[in-house]
Parts: structure tokens; C-alpha cells; sequence
């Protein structure tokens, strides 16, 4: 379990950074580092549960102000890193999954919803529109045979129509034309059981924290 953790943290990183333009990362010791630079996310630490300890002592060894670097740890058993990582704060648990692409159901697009899909190579770009309006989004980046999906999200006042399936669908299609074979992600709690339903299969959670915030009052 470990070396597929391993495995598919590297693969999962490489085009999740890729989504959000991040190139500045190494790995150090077991650690794979992304220096983002955001004022609230200056830096971020992804490790195996392996590593984990190694993780918490570079974000509290840094120099980066509080609450501004953050760790993304797998494991299969979240009170364990939380110990690992105290006295980080743990902010959630997300869960990383992946599937074999032409397992996913294709899903229609609903009317009125219009779909645009704006490919290029390595990064595909899906929107679902009503009036003009954006209803729901989602963002790819492939990665050789690998399609890294990144903030799909629905307006709230959209929800329950069915616009995340149709755009994970569209994105699926796309990396398929692009030759990706394997969808890899990282869902929030709220967010798996749309994928569950999608045939994606989970691999591990992956506990997310950062550095603390100093105390108010």
C-alpha cells in the first residue's frame, strides 16, 4: 500500500501543479515541496504517512509566517498522522482516487445548460453555461497516460442538476483524445460520493493542515 500511495501522490502532484501553473518543486527527504508563493499559501508539503513526521518538521522549520504553510499527508489511518502532525492544525480530510477512464459513465449535458470545452495540450478547460452565466467548471492536466481532474465546482443555486457529472464527463472525453488512460484526483468529504457513483476508486486519505494561526484575544 505504501509504494502505490507513493506512487500515485508523485502522479496525482505532477498535474495538480500543472492545473494551477505551479512549477517551482523538488522533492527533499522523501518530501515533495511546492513553493506556490500565495500570501496564505506560501509553500506545501506532500508526503506518504512515511514521511509524514519529516513533513511537520519542514513546516515548522520554515520561514514562511504562520498559517501559510500547508502539508498534504497519505495514510489509511487519519488519528495517526494526526498525532504525527500535532501541533499543526488539521483542516480536513480529502480522499485521493483514480479510475481508468473509459470506466467513467459519459453523462449528457442538460438542457439549457451549453457546454464549452477549451483544449490544448496538457490542459483541458470545461464549462457548463445558462444565460451567459458559468453553472459549473473543471479543469484537467494531462500528464503522459495520466489526467490529473482539479476544481470541478458547481454554483450553489445550480446544484442537484446533474452539471458535475456532465463536466467530469467532458473532461474525461477530452484527456481520452489527448491519450491520458488513468484519471487521478483528491476529493473533498462533500465530493466522493459523486465520484464513488462515477466508478472512481479510492486509494487513500489524505489529511490536509498547515501551520498554525496565531491566537486572537
Amino acid at each position: 500500500m505504501s509504494r502505490m500511495c507513493d506512487d500515485v501522490l508523485r502522479r496525482w502532484q505532477r498535474g495538480w501543479s500543472a492545473a494551477r501553473e505551479w512549477t517551482d518543486y523538488a522533492e527533499v527527504d522523501g518530501v515533495i515541496v511546492v513553493r506556490i508563493g500565495e500570501p496564505d499559501r506560501r509553500v506545501e508539503y506532500l508526503a506518504t504517512e512515511q514521511h509524514a513526521t519529516t513533513a511537520a518538521r519542514m513546516a515548522r522549520s520554515d520561514a514562511n509566517p504562520a498559517g501559510s504553510s500547508w502539508l498534504k499527508i497519505t495514510t489509511t489511518s487519519r488519528p495517526r498522522v494526526a498525532a504525527v502532525l500535532h501541533p499543526l492544525d488539521l483542516i480536513r480530510t480529502e480522499r485521493l482516487l483514480t479510475i481508468s477512464l473509459s470506466d467513467q459513465p459519459s453523462s449528457q449535458v442538460p438542457s439549457p445548460y451549453e457546454l464549452e470545452v477549451t483544449a490544448t495540450p496538457g490542459l483541458i478547460n470545461v464549462e457548463l453555461r445558462t444565460d451567459g452565466e458559468v453553472a459549473a467548471s473543471g479543469r484537467m492536466a494531462v500528464r503522459g497516460a495520466d489526467a490529473v481532474a482539479d476544481v470541478i465546482y458547481t454554483v450553489p443555486p445550480q446544484g442537484r442538476r446533474g452539471l458535475a457529472r456532465a463536466v467530469m464527463s467532458a473532461l474525461a472525453d477530452a484527456a481520452l483524445d489527448q491519450g491520458a488512460t488513468t484519471g487521478l484526483l483528491s476529493a473533498s468529504p462533500e465530493g466522493v460520493p459523486l465520484y464513488e457513483s462515477l466508478n472512481w476508486s479510492p486509494v487513500a486519505d489524505l489529511v490536509v493542515g498547515r501551520t498554525r494561526l496565531p491566537s486572537v484575544g
